[in-house]
């Protein structure tokens, strides 16, 4: 399987990195969130800015200096599960006003907003050198693994560095098609980021690197969605179920 490279982190190879998210509202609650999760063990930090009403632009100074690893930025649409009541119009602005910042490694597009607005974010996240995530989230269901394959190909297609999709099992015959698709996502575009969200989709967060997917999301002082397992059992799992790990005992 290729790799993807961003913030100095290579995606797809080894174990899948650990994502933990940062969703405080302010600036100071942001600093001590922050300072938690410094000594978690993470590979980068989410910052999600549709929870926070603070000055963007100190924001990002104050966790460039607060984290020791790289940083995705999500502004999450209340479609997609997030706390931001933005139509698709300002949804760009707000995002390209965010790139034009700059300072951190990767960014969250939601394939939502539309093909051609996600394209112009794509092409302005690489041109500023930030690696743009593609994203869909299905709080409701999962869809069939086929279509959610699809999905995930077409976010490379659009030119995402990282594919991204969530689902809601509703049996474990979901997680087995979650799997499914990303196993076949991951083999014909590369590394994918694929979760399944709520108690059923746990083993998709510490068992998703078998398949191909590259990234998993692990709680830090707040979780961001629900079934996210904390940051500090994520190593040793992660460890344990590592196909290279060799035999145990």
């Amino acid at each position: 399987m290729k790799t993807i490279e961003a913030g100095g982190l290579v995606f797809g190879q080894g174990l899948p990195k650990i994502c933990v998210p940062l969703t405080a509202p302010g600036l100071p609650a942001l600093q001590e969130e922050a300072a938690q999760a410094a000594v978690l063990p993470a590979d980068l930090y989410e910052w999600r800015l549709d929870g926070f009403s603070g000055d963007v632009p100190a924001a990002l100074h104050a966790l460039g200096k607060a984290l020791p690893r790289p940083l995705l930025c999500t502004l999450r649409t209340q479609g997609e599960g997030g706390a931001a009541a933005c139509p698709p119009e300002e949804y760009e602005e707000r995002v390209c006003a965010l790139l034009e910042l700059g300072g951190f490694a990767l960014v969250d597009i939601e394939l939502s907003q539309g093909r051609q607005r996600v394209g112009r974010l794509v092409e302005k996240a690489k041109g500023r050198g930030i690696a743009p995530v593609v994203s869909k989230h299905d709080f409701q269901g999962t869809p069939p693994a086929g279509e959610i394959a699809a999905t995930l190909e077409g976010m490379a297609a659009l030119g995402a560095a990282l594919p991204k999709y969530a689902v809601t099992p509703q049996s474990p015959e979901d997680v087995l098609g979650l799997m499914s698709a990303t196993l076949q996502a991951s083999r014909a575009v590369g590394p994918v980021v694929t979760m399944a969200m709520g108690p059923l989709g746990k083993v998709t967060r510490v068992s998703g690197g078998v398949f191909g997917s590259c990234m998993t999301f692990g709680a830090g002082p707040h979780a961001s969605a629900p079934g996210q397992v904390p940051a500090e059992a994520l190593p040793a799992i992660l460890q344990a179920l590592d196909p290279d790990a060799g035999p145990v005992g």
